[in-house]
């Protein structure tokens, strides 16, 4: 096997580290105050390891499959440029505690090498990309979060409902109570919700591995040990660094109760784990961003309009910020 082989491995265990320093599924569970920061993040870590072994070769193949042209020979270059700007730009974003889309840095890093593609070998830009399967990615991030906030909007329409009229049948001592059962409900939609995610956000970087097994068919033999070992690495990115994004998000946006963090992440789930059981690569922190601000919309509450914006900010600038890292990258290695 090529040095060359190896060292996109290595590289995929780094963006896998990276994919987990910017996982907030947690946040609900922290934010309501149902369990504290240290025990969640070991819990949560547990979870996305067991997503990533068992739930994430279908959205893996979609991943790794060809993005880029027909014509384009997705050349080892070409991955390491992909892996290392993605990976550098999900940690540094983790660090200020943003909570951005893996698959949008992920896709624009694709489209920062295929554009240098096409200028240095003299091609059509368009013949660059595969764009039937870039459009299916671009509406999956589009529909995603638009259902996630439909949903909460529903599910805590309803939770008003069924607290108003507990309110008046039964009083505060009774609403106490029910919270304390909806903490129990809470965690176990987390948990569920974090073996998901882990099965979708990690094909992010073993699509890699899923696109080498095209070339170098040995690896199949190698599949599970390689999950264990990016499911490990996202486990500690999670442990180590995500605790940033996760009081981020569970503290800042809105005030949350259990019952609240019960819709929120009901309707995360619903969506995630319908697009990893079709192998869509959808961006969770939208979907659970925008559930938040469903239910925020349901309360009559605004939600921390600075976070929000910081939010909303490295959202927009993901996609150019990987495309130009990756073009960058590829330029140089082209030297080479």
């Amino acid at each position: 096997m090529e040095p060359l082989v190896i060292i996109l491995l290595v590289l995929s265990f780094f963006l896998s580290f990276g994919i987990g320093a910017n996982d907030e599924t947690m946040a609900t569970l922290v934010g309501s105050g149902s369990l504290k920061l240290r025990i969640a993040l070991y819990i949560g870590g547990g979870m996305v390891f067991l997503g990533c072994v068992f739930l994430s070769t279908n959205v893996g193949k979609t991943i790794g499959a060809n993005l880029v042209g027909s014509s384009v020979n997705f050349e080892n270059r070409m991955i390491l440029a992909v892996l290392l700007s993605t990976s550098i730009w999900l940690i540094v974003a983790s660090r200020t505690g943003a909570p951005i889309s893996t698959t949008h840095s992920v896709v624009g890093s694709i489209f920062g090498v295929a554009l240098v593609w096409s200028l240095t070998y003299k091609q059509a830009f368009i013949a660059s990309l595969n764009w039937i399967k870039m459009a299916e990615v671009v509406i999956g991030w589009i529909v995603s979060p638009i259902f996630g906030f439909l949903m909460a909007m529903f599910f805590q329409w309803l939770l008003e409902v069924i607290l108003r009229k507990t309110k008046t049948n039964t009083g505060l001592i009774r609403i106490e109570k029910n919270e304390r059962i909806f903490m129990y409900i809470l965690m176990v939609s987390v948990f569920w919700t974090q073996l998901t995610r882990g099965g979708n956000d990690s094909a992010n970087a073993v699509g890699i591995f899923f696109g080498l097994t095209e070339t170098y068919t040995e690896l199949v033999a190698y599949k599970y040990l390689y999950l264990a070992a990016a499911g490990l690495m996202i486990a500690l990115g999670l442990i180590i660094v995500g605790k940033n994004v996760i009081k981020n998000v569970g503290r800042s946006v809105i005030e949350m109760r259990p019952s609240d963090g019960v819709v929120i992440q009901l309707s995360s789930i619903l969506v995630l784990f319908l697009a990893t059981l079709f192998g869509f690569p959808i961006s969770g922190s939208h979907v659970l961003i925008f559930a938040i601000l469903g239910a925020a919309y349901v309360k009559g509450e605004r939600s921390d309009r600075k976070s929000f914006r910081k939010m909303i900010l490295s959202w927009i600038i993901t996609f150019p910020v990987a495309a130009l890292l990756s073009a960058v990258l590829y330029g140089i290695f082209l030297l080479f």
